[in-house]
């Protein structure tokens, strides 16, 4: 039987200072706590489905010594991401935040909700990005 970590005892609850969420490789880096700061205004979350929260938690890190730690009520985020490709932008949405509190509502089989940012303030969370965020703008004016 293994042995459990306590909320104490565990790295990821004792981290301390700035949470990025980084993808694609360190690609992009997005700001989680101006995420955090932009959704905290009293908009509504929309509930994530079932089949989306299962990719998200199999398709990351998650540690599992940390997932009975965190509270499966508090919403995601889901940012718009932006990426060059064959001289075209494409846009699709990326999941920055709540990969634990994902996988704690799983483990219960409860649903789990999220914020979704709008294109604006997803462009105000990228803190690095390939080559141009959005055509015509560099890095610096996309941030």
């Amino acid at each position: 039987m293994a042995k459990r970590i306590t909320k104490a005892r565990c790295s990821i609850c004792r981290k301390r200072g700035r949470e990025t969420f980084l993808y694609m490789d360190r690609q992009f880096v997005f700001d989680v706590d101006r995420a955090r700061q932009i959704v905290s205004d009293g908009r509504s979350p929309v509930q994530l489905d079932h089949d989306d929260v299962r990719f998200a938690v199999q398709t990351c890190r998650v540690n599992r010594n940390h997932v009975p730690h965190v509270d499966p009520a508090i919403p995601g985020i889901i940012s718009h991401v932006f990426y060059p490709q064959d001289g075209k932008m494409i846009q699709g949405h990326v999941f920055i935040d709540g990969h634990h509190r994902a996988a704690r509502a799983l483990d219960l089989d409860r649903p789990f909700f999220v914020h979704v940012l709008t294109e604006d303030e997803s462009r105000q969370i990228v803190l690095e990005s390939p080559s141009f965020a959005e055509p015509g703008r560099s890095n610096d004016q996309a941030a």
